[in-house]
C-alpha cells in the first residue's frame, strides 16, 4: 500500500512484578498497543512511545 508508512514503537509493558520494552514497528500507537499485547498476553501496557 502506497502512503502508508510504519515507525517503530517502544512499548513499556509490566508481567509479573518485571517492567520491560517491546519494540514494535505498527502505523500508530494503537497499532503498536495490540501488536505488543499479541506477542506478550498476560502483559499490562504502561506506555507506547514513537522512536524516531
Amino acid at each position: 500500500m502506497e502512503g502508508l508508512t510504519d515507525m517503530i514503537h517502544e512499548v513499556k509493558l509490566y508481567v509479573a512484578g518485571q517492567i520491560f520494552f517491546e519494540e514494535v514497528r505498527a502505523r500508530n500507537y494503537d497499532e503498536a498497543r495490540e501488536v505488543a499485547l499479541a506477542r506478550n498476553p498476560n502483559a499490562t501496557v504502561l506506555g507506547v512511545t514513537a522512536k524516531f
